[in-house]
Formats: C-alpha cells, sequence, structure tokens
C-alpha cells in the first residue's frame, strides 16, 4: 500500500481541509513533495483545495501533470483520512529513526563515552520529535467541546504564594509559567515554596535543580514546610522541638513513617535523627513525593529521559525547572550555552512541549537584567502561558512582590505582594502592604539571607 498516494488522493477528492493542515510535506516521499508544494500553494492563494480537474488545467510542468494524472487513478481504501495520517506519520518516524540510528553508528559510537552514547541517542528522539506532530490531527469543531474535561479542572493548581492572588488565578496541565529575578533575588526560592504547596496538598512534585544539590534544596523545601528556620536545618542546629518537628516531616515521606516516628519519639535514651533515618529507609517512599533530580550539565534530553521514567508511577502535578538559562539542548554543545539567544529561546520552546506532552503544569525560572527585561533573549517569553519578576525586601517590612509580565489568557496587568520569612524562608500566603517610603532593596543584602 501506497499511503502518500491513497492519503494525498482522498484528501483532494473529499476536501479535506482538516487532514490537509496536519500533513507535513516532509511526511511524503520525495516524489510526492513536488505535488505538496502545488497544493499547498493553490491553499494559500484561493482557501480551498483544487480538484483533480482544476488541477490539470493549471499544471504546466508535464511530470508534475502525469504524477497528478497516476494520482488520480490511484485506489481507494476503506479507511478514514486521519487513520491514514497517522500511518504515514509512523512510516516517516521509523525512516528517520533508522536514518539518524544508521549515522549515529558510522559516524559516532566508537569515539563516545557511555554517557556521551546515551545523551546521543536522547538526541535523537529529540530530533525526530522536532520533525513529528505528536499531538495528532486538528481536533474538529464538530467534536470540539465548550469546556475543560472534569479531569483537567481536578489537576489545576494555585501557585500558593499569596491567598488572594490564588483565589482568582490558578494554572492547568500543559500550562508553562516563567519567574524572572536578578542574580541572588530569589527565583529558586520561589519554586521552592511552589513546590512545598504542591508537596503538602498531597501531590507530586519533579524538581530538576541545576545550581543547588538534592539536598539543599529539599532542605529549603523542609524548611519553608515546617516553618523551622533554613541555617538552622543546613547547619542541623535544631533545638529539640524543631528537631521533632523536621523528624516528622521526614518521616511522612515513607509508608509506616508515622509508626516509625511515634516508635523513635517514645524510645528511651537519646533520640538521634541518624537512627529514626536508618528506619524509615527500610521502607519505600510513597507515592506522593517531591523528587528531586541534581544534574549540573543538564540537558533536554535528560529532563525528558526522567519525565518519562517517573511520570506514569509519580504522577506529577508539577515540574520545576531551576533554571532555564543553564539547561543546554544537547550533551555536545558548541554553541555559548546561557549566554546564547538562540538556545535558550530553543529550550524555552521546549519546556512548553514537555508541559503538553506530559500533562503537568512547568515552572521555570529565568534572569532578567538591570532594565527588568530577560537577560541575553527577550524570545524565552514567547513560549510561556504566563511570566512574573520579583521584587524582594529583606527590611523592617520584609516581602515579595511578584509583578505578572505576561498572561496568555487573563489580565497581565496584575501583581501581588506576599509577606516573607526570611528565617524559614516561607512566602505568604498572606498580602501585605508596602509602605511608600519604603526602600528598594540591594541584591546583596537578599543574596546573604538565602546564602549567609
Amino acid at each position: 500500500m501506497n499511503l502518500a498516494s491513497i492519503l494525498l488522493k482522498a484528501i483532494i477528492t473529499e476536501s479535506d481541509l482538516d487532514t490537509w493542515a496536519d500533513l507535513h510535506k516532509h511526511y511524503l516521499p520525495r516524489e510526492y513533495q513536488s505535488i505538496w508544494s502545488f497544493i499547498d500553494k493553490h491553499v494559500e492563494e484561493f482557501r480551498e483545495l483544487p480538484s483533480f480537474d482544476a488541477v490539470q488545467l493549471s499544471v504546466r510542468d508535464s511530470g508534475l501533470r502525469e504524477r497528478l494524472l497516476a494520482l488520480q487513478n490511484v485506489e481507494s481504501v476503506d479507511i478514514d483520512n486521519h487513520t491514514l495520517l497517522e500511518y504515514l506519520k509512523n512510516e516517516f518516524t521509523q525512516l528517520e529513526i533508522m536514518s539518524e540510528l544508521e549515522d549515529y553508528l558510522e559516524n559516532s559510537i566508537a569515539m563516545e563515552s557511555a554517557k556521551e552514547n546515551i545523551e546521543s541517542l536522547q538526541n535523537i528522539i529529540l530530533k525526530v520529535e522536532d520533525k513529528v506532530d505528536l499531538k495528532g490531527t486538528a481536533e474538529s469543531m464538530q467534536r470540539m467541546e465548550l469546556f475543560y474535561p472534569q479531569e483537567y479542572l481536578d489537576n489545576v493548581v494555585p501557585l500558593g504564594l499569596n491567598t488572594d492572588y490564588d483565589s482568582v488565578e490558578q494554572f492547568g496541565p500543559e500550562d508553562y509559567v516563567l519567574i524572572g529575578g536578578k542574580r541572588g533575588q530569589g527565583k529558586s526560592l520561589v519554586c521552592a515554596n511552589i513546590a512545598s504547596t504542591i508537596y503538602e496538598a498531597g501531590a507530586s512534585v519533579m524538581y530538576f535543580t541545576i545550581e543547588m544539590s538534592a539536598r539543599e534544596t529539599m532542605q529549603r523545601i523542609c524548611a519553608i514546610s515546617t516553618g523551622i528556620n533554613a541555617k538552622a536545618i543546613e547547619n542541623n542546629n535544631l533545638g529539640m522541638m524543631e528537631q521533632l518537628e523536621v523528624a516528622r516531616w521526614w518521616s511522612a515521606r515513607f509508608e509506616e513513617g508515622e509508626k516509625i516516628y511515634d516508635k523513635w519519639y517514645n524510645s528511651s535514651g537519646r533520640r538521634a535523627f541518624e537512627d529514626l533515618h536508618e528506619e524509615l529507609i527500610k521502607n519505600p517512599l510513597r507515592p506522593k513525593q517531591v523528587d528531586i533530580v541534581y544534574e549540573s550539565g543538564l540537558t533536554l534530553a535528560n529532563i525528558r529521559k526522567e519525565l518519562d521514567k517517573k511520570v506514569p508511577t509519580l504522577e506529577p502535578k508539577v515540574v520545576i525547572v531551576d533554571y532555564i538559562n543553564q539547561v543546554k539542548r544537547g550533551f555536545n554543545n558548541n554553541r555559548m550555552g546561557q549566554y546564547d539567544w538562540t538556545e535558550q529561546i530553543e529550550v524555552s520552546k521546549a519546556l512548553k512541549a514537555f508541559a503538553q506532552d506530559y500533562g503537568v503544569l512547568v515552572i521555570s525560572p529565568y534572569q532578567i537584567d538591570a532594565t527588568g527585561e530577560a537577560r541575553f533573549a527577550k524570545g524565552v517569553l514567547d513560549s510561556p502561558d504566563a511570566a512574573f519578576t520579583l521584587e524582594a525586601s529583606k527590611g523592617d517590612n520584609p516581602y515579595m512582590k511578584l509583578n505578572c509580565t505576561k498572561m496568555r489568557s487573563g489580565d497581565d496587568d496584575t501583581s501581588f505582594t506576599s509577606e516573607m520569612d526570611w528565617s524559614s524562608l516561607k512566602i505568604g500566603p498572606n498580602s501585605i502592604i508596602i509602605p511608600e517610603d519604603g526602600e528598594d532593596p540591594e541584591e546583596d543584602d537578599i543574596h546573604k539571607a538565602l546564602h549567609g
């Protein structure tokens, strides 16, 4: 069966613009691409598909006319056009994978390390995905429903940074949100607060971190969730009641954790946190978790690999990538990394695609310059559904303010200011009014509050 010829004939015969809109030129074998180009030009000019009669009258090239005549004489099949297109996409995908693998085996495999070989294979997947529309054909206007399904609405989540803002604006699966801030202003801190909110509400979070280790990230989330001084947790300098609160929170991550905690708490003699931990790790983690992936050389392929592995069981509502300016498109990359605007724009597009492919809310910080613009690349703001910039103060009236700079659906002229506890690093959830005579904080002051 020649899928390309059968599908092209069916599209022209039935004037099927819906399927035509999803038929990309590169899906077709080379001998049919000139036919596609001719039809596409006609559609662009007349906003309709040509009939075979119209084609025969307008075509001047004898070779193209012969190919069109042969196409007209192709025997039809009893398969709908949507299914035919899916068959064609599958055929194209298989051929692309084989071609990429042949090139890889011929030129790369013997020269790369184990990690580089795995990375190269993951990049092949990304390259093929860029060429194939995995979302399927466009939904017919006849079948489209007006309202989101209940499953979608059940997975809408608040940021958890401000109660007043959460009452009017929440984010759903497939959304992509950027959090902009200057160096050391608290971008990662905002992400840790969001992770804490989602986890404490009984849902899972995947957290990709590049600069902070998994342990440091978890310590922050613990401080935010328990309200205990973050530096005290980092230095393991806790009072008795603080240690008990941290131990209770840590135990809740594990199956049977409460029972193990009670036994440890009621044990005679000195209660060492290490003893509790040794008992806890004999049991599996609970299904709902904050899953932290630390990778100093994080690539899009790394993210895709982890999502493929963990999303089916973890079922995260939110995926945090901290942060976009340092994510690489590939392992072998000769560009300027975080200083390359084309690189950052492509990474931003990919994060939006991940949100759609996996049905999760993706959140990522990005750097802004002294003017408040995206550093090096305004184009990173093309893909997200919403974007915010940060203002923070550690003065007498501490606060964290988020200014909305983009909202795809809704009011983008909104901001909220939340109370800020720099001891536990907890943001909100209550609003706070900033005094008019308040001074803007110095970046170094905020950096010291975060890092000591």
